[in-house]
């Protein structure tokens, strides 16, 4: 028995972190209701990167759902959501607190026709305060979140994250979220609000950052890779690419002098004996003796000589070659799926290892509207309603 087998969930989202929510709880068993517009479906289906026009992005954040039309934007098409709440678990939604209120379906309507439903809202701002209805995106909710400022090289312009990091962040919590009141659910039979944003969750990440400013007034902004807190602790170039060194503590810094880089005389510089001397003094002076160095090395020696005293490091690696990496390939970091319009392509599986009730990943992502019958069917409509509905243009 998979962890979520017998949950229902109605999903009416349409963007990344959304999807990734569904495709979390569809992966681990829950029978995920995608509703979908009639005729040009999810947006995701349009997302680059696409083979002969079907989108790899929908393949992998679909699969395993159902995928029912309905056009929600007509009355009658509402009228079919609501009856599809009043027999499901968990409505997950993305379309934002206006729409939903507008329509009938805000939290205190669905909860009139489900009490024991878990509402889970995704949102770039949150369902309160002044922003709830503004337009959002990753780019805008990381320059308001914080981490924009955060990222990028010292004294350089703030940079926007290259993952969907925000995102990412996102759909677990959400994920957790649902999975904590579905716990809850069963406890007391009670059903609740799951309320994400976006913006919410990359400031999550900010970390002692709002701590240090309003108790020291420090404002921690763009520092490139290394740390403050430690050195040196920073990504460097060599001969044959990047290489990452994180040395954390005192016994870490004597071998990299003495093993590493071959400069035991740091060990005793009256700067850099130190944590605290190193960081105040790496960025304009240590820095550039490390790099110095380290650019006439293969990142594969710097690694193997890390490695074998202690010391945390890696060559920064790009898409080609993680996909063969032998600890990916070992750990299977990487999946087959054979969707139905790609065909086969690899996806990554899912950082949670469950022994008794792993997550199933390999299968498709459905066609536009494949369940739309089988799904309303076993909702009760009969063949005459769906047929009428088909007929209006309704699902």
């Amino acid at each position: 028995m998979r962890s979520f087998e017998g949950i229902k969930v109605l999903d009416l989202t349409e963007n990344l972190s959304g999807n990734l929510t569904t495709m979390y709880l569809a992966n681990f068993g829950a029978e995920v209701i995608k509703v979908e517009k009639p005729t040009s479906g999810d947006k995701s289906r349009s997302w680059q990167p696409q083979k002969e026009g079907k989108s790899l992005y929908f393949a992998y954040l679909n699969r395993g759902k159902k995928s029912i039309t309905i056009d929600i934007h007509q009355q009658e098409g509402i009228d079919v959501i609501k009856k599809l709440i009043k027999e499901v678990d968990v409505i997950c939604e993305s379309l934002g607190a206006e729409f939903m209120e507008k329509n009938g379906l805000g939290y205190e309507h669905v909860q009139s026709l489900n009490p024991k439903i878990i509402y889970a809202s995704q949102s770039y701002f949150g369902h309160t305060g002044p922003y709830k209805n503004r337009p959002g995106s990753s780019c805008s909710s990381q320059a308001l979140g914080v981490t924009m400022d955060m990222t990028g090289v010292y004294g350089g312009p703030p940079i926007k994250s290259g993952p969907s990091m925000g995102e990412h962040y996102t759909a677990g919590y959400l994920a957790s979220g649902i999975m904590l009141a579905l716990i809850n659910k069963q406890l007391t039979g009670e059903g609740q609000k799951v309320d994400v944003s976006l913006l919410d969750s990359l400031f999550s990440t900010i970390e002692a950052a709002s701590a240090a400013y309003s108790l020291l007034e420090e404002i921690q902004t763009r520092k490139g890779n290394f740390d403050p807190a430690c050195a040196p602790y920073d990504t460097f170039e060599t001969n044959d690419g990047f290489v990452a060194i994180g040395v954390a503590n005192e016994l870490q810094w004597q071998n990299l002098c003495k093993h590493v880089i071959n400069m035991p005389e740091l060990i005793e510089h009256p700067v850099y004996y130190e944590n605290e001397g190193r960081c105040k003094d790496y960025l304009h002076n240590l820095r550039p003796i490390l790099a110095e160095y380290l650019l006439t090395c293969s990142k594969y020696d710097i690694e193997r000589l890390c490695r074998e005293v202690g010391i945390p490091s890696g060559e920064v690696l790009d898409v080609p070659s993680i996909v063969d990496h032998p600890h990916i390939v070992d750990n299977g970091f990487l999946t087959e799926m054979n969707d139905k319009e790609v065909g086969k392509v690899k996806i990554p599986t899912l950082p949670i290892a469950l022994s008794e009730t792993p997550a199933i990943l390999n299968e498709s992502a459905p066609l536009l509207g494949e369940n739309t019958d089988e799904v309303l069917s076993g909702f009760g409509f009969s063949k005459e309603t769906i047929s009428e509905l088909k007929f209006k243009k309704i699902v």
